[in-house]
């Protein structure tokens, strides 16, 4: 029973394995939230990292550990504005494994740099990481019908991006 209750309890984020605990949970979504605002995987890890290291700096200023992954998220995110604030030209990733072409998966990415970025991490955490619109509610302490209607405006957008992709399926 005590086992238990230690596994469903946030781990302590005040200290080094606490921390490490909480971030091994969240580190796809962290790096989602870059790569929704970034789109090149090597600038996530620099901005994951940049945000990871202010984040234990600052661990005492997070009240509630409950909000420890919303509260990540956002200084990930911060943190990736902050790169593409340097590093204006970055280029997009070409390449992502998967069963498209390779044109067809840059034509994606292109298309999702040009929804706005609240409503391209909502599209990232929901079709590629697979959360559901209640948890990304909860991550992004956004109301569901915020995240509906963000979800539905970009299938709109990429559905007038990329008018073809559905047919090559």
């Amino acid at each position: 029973m005590e086992k238990r209750q230690q596994r469903d309890q946030t781990p302590d984020i005040r200290t080094a394995e606490g921390f490490g605990a909480a971030v091994k949970q969240i580190e796809r979504l962290l790096f989602a939230a870059s790569y929704s605002v970034l789109g090149n995987r090597d600038a996530c890890a620099d901005a994951v990292q940049n945000a990871l290291m202010k984040a234990w700096e600052n661990r005492s200023n997070l009240r509630d550990s409950a909000r420890f992954k919303s509260w990540m998220v956002q200084i990930v995110q911060n943190e990736s504005k902050n790169f593409l604030r340097r590093k204006p030209n970055l280029p997009l990733d070409e390449s992502i494994p998967g069963k498209e072409t390779n044109q067809d998966r840059f034509d994606v990415k292109r298309a999702l740099a040009k929804l706005p970025e609240s409503a391209r991490l909502i599209v990232m955490l929901y079709y590629f990481e697979r959360y559901s619109v209640k948890d990304i509610c909860a991550i992004l302490r956004l109301p569901e019908g915020t995240v509906h209607s963000r979800l539905a405006r970009a299938r709109e957008q990429l559905r007038k991006e990329l008018p073809d992709y559905a047919n090559k399926r």
